[in-house]
């Protein structure tokens, strides 16, 4: 899978993983109101010019939760660790020009070097902390100057940024959608 989408990523780009990929994931994408195939998604951030670099994907990661273990906060991984426990993942391109993308590319960088705490209460109403969709959601906005998604998905009384609200966006082309096996299922993460 690494392979494939490598030689392809460009900054900029949506990466979502595959809804099976964890509990948390399939909970996410059962809260989609279309497209149900992502449970996470991230945004690739650095494509090295040289080979020895890794590409770098900025996600709002949930941490593990348990006690003395790691906290959830937005931050940037080498796509290798992205998809070390995939088994599905979708390329996305946005539709913007440049000026745009770098806008939304230096703001995602931002909030990860700043390491904002994951938003456990998925509210949109926050802006000190962050889910994955909300990170992506804000991303956008500040590169096209305006909200990106004016009709967010709303249930049970509560308005939020569902993975099929970017998945299936106006500006949201599939670029490349890959399936494999993850090579030991223990390595599988409720990330």
């Amino acid at each position: 899978m690494l392979d494939a989408i490598s030689p392809i990523a460009q900054e900029g780009d949506l990466l979502f993983k595959g809804a099976s990929t964890a509990v948390w994931t399939e909970l996410a994408a059962r809260w989609s109101t279309g497209d149900k195939r992502w449970g996470h998604v991230g945004i690739v951030t650095h494509v090295p010019e040289t080979c020895c670099a890794p590409i770098l994907v900025v996600h709002a990661d949930t941490g593990d939760g348990a006690p003395g273990e790691e906290i959830g906060e937005v931050r940037a991984v080498s796509l290798e660790t992205f998809l070390s426990d995939v088994d599905q993942a979708g390329l996305y391109r946005l539709d913007m020009d440049g000026d745009a993308r770098q806008r939304m590319v230096e703001w995602v960088d931002a909030q990860a070097r700043a390491r904002i705490p994951f938003d456990r209460g998925y509210s949109i109403e926050s802006e000190n902390n962050l889910y994955c969709t909300e990170l992506v959601w804000r991303g956008m906005s500040i590169a096209l100057r305006r909200d990106a998604i004016p009709d967010k998905s709303r249930s049970m009384g509560r308005t939020y940024i569902a993975l099929s609200d970017l998945s299936l966006h106006p500006l949201a082309k599939e670029v490349e959608v890959l399936d494999t096996f993850i090579s030991d299922p223990s390595q599988s993460s409720a990330r």
